[in-house]
């Protein structure tokens, strides 16, 4: 009897069970591809409530299936607490719906590397980039408005030094993604480039300080609005406005030299500089459709290969008219603004739509093409080739620099089946080319080496 009551008291005074709850994180799109939404990426989709029920500012969110039926959503907040938010099934297909519907709006969502994110946090690149521009840009432009010496170096203290504490409060206050500020550090050197430009077009040549002022208040300004058009932009997107700002406002102005506008302009090249700043700012705003349409997976590092392709064509078609003696401009800029465009076209056929190239890949690509392009300049220099000889060494360095940079960095293939240069291909035929037999051929270095293998 007695151990009856022991059981029957040990029953009364235990802590009840409860059963185990385990969670699998699942994605927020039927495709399995958004694992984790940001504060940018919502906005981006224009996730609202009800589908949506997060509310204030957060890190990062993430979507759970849990053992016991329904959906969570884990919400990691800034200050490092996580609150949780139970979905009915409903509520869970219905967040499910409005997040498919959007992707679909919206189309390819690519940042650096990974597809369906917007982008990451810059961290403290934003504080040091704008400390930066606070030395090299606005301190300077403030310190040109001051009427003497002593005044004009307080003025250039006082701006590089505020540009840390409110860049330093910015970011504590919110999330700045490395596309916010991408654009805003670019968006203070093209705001107060374009804006000096347009007062240019406009009034011709006026005092400095006049200069001075509509320039900082243009990097200002353009800085302020990188930031906010940054918001809803992924790292490749923000990549494209910048260069395909640089694409358009190169082309106007090989154009207007090649029709001669530029040679013949009768008011100081004024006409020639605003059609370039309208056209730059158009390009600014156009730029994020090419890896939103593009109809294939379009990186940041795609977007910096595709400005190697331009830089190599431009020098392609200039090349013959290198030589300093009775060169046509108009042939000449006509030339180079054809081989610029066809540059940016190969680039995106044979490397952009076949590959998807990192930061890193499309830094090895650079380097390749730049070392490519001083062991072409030391054969000429050997050689004493002329002019266009030289030109002509220096480019076909660095293609074939920019070749071998590319096998060895080795970018992952873009899902679009097409023949990979330097892999083999279950598909068909594959060619491998080695560019480093081309150069240690052209340095006469001795050896065999094979340049091209075909395998079937």
């Amino acid at each position: 009897m007695r151990w009856l009551i022991v059981v029957a008291m040990v029953a009364a005074s235990s802590t009840p069970l409860s059963a185990q709850i385990t969670e699998i994180r699942v994605s927020f799109d039927s495709a399995g591809k958004v694992r984790t939404l940001t504060p940018p990426v919502v906005q981006r989709l224009g996730l609202t409530s009800p589908a949506w029920p997060v509310t204030g500012d957060f890190s990062e969110a993430a979507l759970f299936a849990t053992s016991l039926g329904g959906h969570v959503i884990a919400v990691e907040r800034r200050g490092g607490a996580t609150d949780r938010y139970a979905l009915t099934d409903s509520a869970f297909v219905a967040l499910r719906a409005a997040v498919n519907a959007a992707l679909s709006r919206s189309g390819s969502v690519v940042t650096e590397e990974r597809e369906h994110m917007i982008s990451e946090p810059a961290g403290n690149t934003f504080v040091r980039n704008q400390m930066i521009l606070g030395f090299s840009v606005y301190g300077g432009l403030l310190a040109a408005l001051a009427n003497d010496g002593k005044t004009a170096g307080a003025m250039y203290l006082l701006a590089a030094g505020t540009s840390y504490f409110v860049s330093t409060a910015i970011s504590k206050q919110t999330t700045i993604t490395r596309a916010q500020n991408h654009l805003a550090t670019d968006g203070a050197l093209r705001g107060g480039a374009a804006t000096a430009g347009l007062l240019y077009a406009a009034l011709g040549d006026i005092n400095d300080k006049s200069y001075a002022g509509v320039t900082l208040a243009g990097a200002l300004a353009g800085s302020a609005l990188g930031y906010q058009y940054g918001k809803r932009l992924t790292d490749s997107e923000a990549e494209s406005a910048t260069s395909f700002s640089n694409y358009a406002g190169l082309t106007v102005f090989g154009l207007t030299g090649a029709t001669g506008i530029a040679q013949n302009s009768h008011d100081d090249g004024r006409t020639v500089v605003g059609a370039v700043v309208a056209s730059a700012v158009a390009g600014y705003g156009l730029g994020p459709l090419y890896p939103r349409r593009a109809g294939y997976a379009v990186t940041k590092g795609d977007v910096q290969v595709l400005s190697l392709g331009a830089l190599l064509g431009a020098l392609v078609g200039f090349t013959p008219f290198a030589s300093a003696d009775n060169v046509d401009s108009q042939a000449a800029a006509g030339a180079a603004t054809a081989g610029f465009l066809s540059g940016l076209f190969v680039a995106d056929r044979l490397a952009v739509k076949r590959f998807d190239y990192s930061t890193a890949d499309a830094t090895q690509v650079s380097l390749g093409l730049s070392a490519g392009g001083l062991m072409g300049a030391a054969v000429a220099s050997l050689a004493e080739t002329p002019a266009e000889g030289t030109l002509a060494l220096v480019t076909a360095g660095g293609i074939l620099g920019a070749i071998a940079g590319h096998k060895f960095a080795q970018p992952a293939r873009a899902n679009s089946g097409s023949l990979r240069v330097g892999s083999r291909s279950s598909r068909g035929p594959s060619v491998q080319v080695d560019p480093s037999a081309l150069l240690f051929g052209a340095a006469r270095v001795p050896g065999r080496y094979g340049i091209v293998n075909v395998r079937f």
